[in-house]
């Protein structure tokens, strides 16, 4: 397979250059010499990269390991969870149905779930699945993950559950990035087709454009497939086990394949001559829907306009219309970039927890590609990888600073036992064993568990499993007469809401 894939390659370099003179030799080369580049300056564990260019693979590569444990070389054809970038295949899978009558864009959630409910009454009327799709649903970003993150929670329970997580966005123009509106339009899917989200993307999108490596979640991956493992400071992580919200971030691809899915999107819907969704819906995907409104940094490189379409970010860039997605879990990141005028897309995933080396290669590799501005992306990225890098050493410092030294607990260890519920979230336990506590998350409690270090004061230090986050700090709140009514926990994180929690005594 190896051998066949190097030389349709080199196949497709040359044929390339011969049909289309924008891109020329020079600009490949430059191209090997920024990826190269970006390689040496970010050290992610894996970087794996694909540049379509009319259709064609013009140029890609795979630098570093798919397990750096027993020092596996990746390549262009490993793996990865690609994250959020399933939500655009889910916006896809919508379309096709309104291409066939099955549903429309403006169609009620609740036409499908009748059970369905949001904190807000008339939000819960009103929500349509095209609302589901471009992030307007009232929730704030990330708000409702940690019910799907690492628990045993179904869909089904996670939609029931999302009824307690608060409204704080304006309904239908404020954005807030939502996975579970995603696993929603995934389950109306089903409702609709009787296949499940997983199976529809399988024989409606996979299939047809040949990504026969690609597959839906980890529990669909094969035997013998190669994996380019999840790695946080070049440790290999175990394979993250989904279970609900599939469809918004739990697909599994490689940069070869996903270059065919960008060719069907800068191909109206049309690959290799069989249409597979509707110009009509495309058009419709890749439009602005909700306006996010470009900050002072993305002025500054040109960017007029920020906006969410259908699973899709779109801005603008050097006049050029610009459709992207990132992706994010622990150990991996993924960018899919498209400019559907110029029919370029740029690929990027990388298991090595590194989304700088992301936006750094995709800016200079846009620029050689567009001929674009000069600017050094690269330089710029590690800067600020450099600062935020300082300022994580110096808020970890601050935290283990804030302790205040010679306190002792109200209670004996006995006192704070007991279980404790988060409206939303579900039940926590707090147990007493030996003079020690331990704190577990009952829906989650193969990872969320982890022993209880008096802080000061009723606060307590927990370590969870789970690596991908750091250290919390649990303070127990009390009633009038001294006992314990519940917790808050303090756990910095940009993904998940811990201080959205509030457990309440049983």
């Amino acid at each position: 397979m190896k051998k066949i894939i190097t030389s349709v390659s080199i196949f497709i370099f040359s044929s390339f250059l011969i049909l289309n003179a924008q891109i020329t030799k020079q600009d490949l080369a430059k191209i090997d010499e920024t990826v190269k580049k970006a390689f040496d300056v970010f050290k992610p564990t894996g970087l794996a990269i694909a540049v379509v260019k009319d259709s064609v693979i013009i140029y890609h590569k795979a630098l570093g390991f798919s397990n750096a444990d027993i020092n596996k070389p990746l390549n262009t054809t490993s793996l990865f969870n690609i994250a959020s970038c399933s939500k655009a295949f889910t916006a896809a899978s919508i379309g096709i149905l309104v291409d066939e009558g099955k549903l429309k864009w403006t169609d009620k959630v609740t036409d499908y779930f009748p059970g369905f409910k949001l904190a807000d009454e008339y939000i819960t009327k009103e929500l349509t699945i095209e609302d589901l799709l471009c992030h307007r649903s009232g929730l704030g970003t990330f708000f409702g993950d940690l019910l799907w993150y690492n628990t045993t929670y179904s869909d089904e329970e996670v939609m029931r559950r999302i009824r307690y997580e608060s409204i704080t966005r304006r309904f239908g123009i404020e954005f807030g990035y939502q996975n579970i509106m995603f696993m929603i339009a995934g389950d109306i899917i089903q409702k609709v087709t009787g296949q499940s989200w997983s199976e529809f993307v399988e024989s409606r999108i996979y299939k047809p454009l040949g990504m026969i490596q690609t597959r839906p979640s980890n529990d669909e991956l094969s035997p013998g497939q190669e994996i380019a493992l999840g790695h946080l400071n070049n440790k290999a992580l175990d394979v993250y086990d989904f279970n609900a919200a599939k469809p918004a971030a739990a697909m599994y691809s490689s940069v070869d394949e996903l270059s065919m899915w960008t060719t069907l999107m800068m191909n109206n819907g049309t690959y290799r001559g069989q249409k597979i969704i509707s110009s009509n819906s495309v058009n419709r995907i890749m439009e602005p829907h909700t306006i996010l409104g470009a900050g002072n940094s993305q002025k500054q490189h040109g960017i007029n306009f920020y906006t969410y379409g259908l699973g899709w970010f779109i801005f603008d860039y050097n006049g050029k219309k610009v459709v992207e997605h990132d992706g994010g879990m622990p150990g991996y990141i993924s960018k899919v970039t498209m400019i559907p005028e110029q029919k370029i897309s740029v690929i990027i995933l990388n298991n090595g927890n590194d989304g700088y080396v992301n936006n750094a290669l995709r800016g200079d590799l846009m620029d050689i590609l567009v001929k674009g501005k000069e600017f050094d992306w690269i330089a710029e990225y590690s800067a600020i990888k450099t600062r935020s890098d300082a300022h994580e050493i110096s808020s970890d410092k601050e935290r283990l600073e804030s302790r205040i030294e010679g306190t002792k607990p109200s209670l004996t260890p006995d006192g704070y036992s007991g279980t404790y519920r988060d409206k939303s979230y579900g039940d926590a336990e707090v147990t007493s064993e030996g003079g020690k506590l331990k704190l577990t998350f009952l829906p989650a409690k193969t990872v969320f568990t982890g022993d209880l270090e008096h802080w000061h004061f009723d606060t307590f230090k927990v370590k969870f499993k789970d690596e991908f986050l750091t250290f919390g700090l649990v303070t127990f709140s009390f009633d009038a007469q001294g006992k314990v009514t519940g917790f808050k926990i303090d756990l910095p994180s940009g993904d998940f809401h811990f201080w959205n929690l509030n457990f309440k005594k049983v």
